[in-house]
């Protein structure tokens, strides 16, 4: 299962370049061209909740994204460093914009941070 991670600033102006690696990342991983847009869409935004939570709460560690790809699925896991119990400004939409894109999206606790997870099937 071959992994690429990506480590970006807690700044809004560098969730374009996670949106950018996606992309490539996806095309590589062999999703099927009409779903890059929505890796593209589902990591962008998820990335930018997580920088946003990061600002808030003011953590300066960066935003890690790993991209991974195997034959049966490409799957995007982004670090969240925040407290989990902290809320979003969006009440939830991010949340549920993420969700409705990605074919399988999870938001789970990992120690005192979170986890978002997003995997796209593949069909041999």
């Amino acid at each position: 299962m071959p992994t690429a991670t990506i480590s970006i600033p807690p700044a809004t102006e560098h969730v374009r370049v996670a949106r950018m690696v996606a992309t490539a990342a996806a095309r590589r991983g062999s999703v099927p061209e009409e779903a890059v847009d929505e890796v593209r869409l589902a990591v962008g935004e998820a990335v930018a909740r997580v920088v946003l939570r990061h600002l808030r709460a003011g953590v300066t560690a960066d935003v890690v994204v790993s991209f991974r790809n195997d034959p049966d699925a490409f799957e995007v896991e982004i670090a969240d460093k925040t407290s989990i119990d902290m809320g979003d400004d969006d009440d939830g939409l991010s949340v549920a914009l993420t969700k409705a894109v990605a074919p399988q999206a999870t938001f789970s606790p990992a120690g005192r941070e979170q986890r978002v997870r997003l995997v796209w099937p593949l069909v041999s």
